[in-house]
């Protein structure tokens, strides 16, 4: 049991949160099998958030790691303390220290506006890069699991108009009745996407243009509980 990071690709939408619940809904441990599901074996969280105890790590992907080992040296360096670990995420305790320590990752990092850091718990569950164009993602990120979702199957029009859906899936590692084995993925959404668009390789032109993440797609980073 524990918090897990993981990525979900949807087509752009002003509705990220809405789209997420959607992509998710059908893998709630708690929830009741539909008519088109003997069971519910699949499911794989009680509790998920927007960003959360990942949030920023897009961000952070992003960023040289020599400047980011030098940032947790300045830490080593000037006894900065924590307390806990909430969602994942130390707490500084003191609190006090946070002003010092915001001080110095604004300044090894500097963006647009200041930011509290966001390796630690104050930080809170969203930050900048949660939601973020795919053609933005930083190469280094990695998950424990990235969905691919599509708009469904709509019987009236006969055609994928329906409401966003989990098309394809895959984890570090699976369940299989026993026990958890490893999957030859290396967490990143390139090979994902790698993976899902081998598969799609059979299917027609038009199937493709509606379900096939393109650049203006967004990735969503998302906190999982299990």
């Amino acid at each position: 049991m524990g918090h897990y990071h993981c990525e979900i690709l949807i087509p752009p939408t002003d509705e990220v949160a809405t789209a997420v619940e959607l992509v998710l809904r059908r893998f709630d441990e708690s929830g009741d099998p539909t008519e088109e599901e003997e069971d519910n074996r699949y499911a794989f969280w009680d509790y998920f958030v927007i960003g959360g105890r990942w949030s920023g790590s897009k961000m952070q992907a992003g960023l040289d790691p020599a400047k980011v080992e030098a940032f947790y040296e300045w830490l080593r360096t000037e006894k900065v303390t924590i307390s806990s670990v909430q969602f994942g995420k130390q707490t500084l305790s003191p609190s006090d220290q946070r002003e010092k320590v915001d001080a110095k990752w604004n300044e090894m990092f500097p963006s647009e506006k200041l930011i509290p850091c966001p390796i630690f718990s104050h930080s809170g569950e969203s930050m900048p890069g949660d939601i973020m164009k795919l053609r933005d993602v930083p190469e280094r990120l990695r998950a424990e699991r990235v969905i691919i979702a599509r708009p469904g199957f709509e019987m009236v029009s006969k055609d994928y108009t329906g409401p966003i859906e989990a098309a394809f899936m895959l984890a570090r590692d699976a369940w299989n009745g026993c026990n958890h084995m490893p999957v030859k993925w290396d967490g990143s959404i390139a090979a994902a996407l790698a993976d899902y668009r081998d598969d799609l390789s059979r299917c027609s032109p038009a199937y493709r243009a509606v379900v096939e993440p393109t650049e203006d797609w967004l990735a969503v980073t998302v906190d999982y509980h299990s």
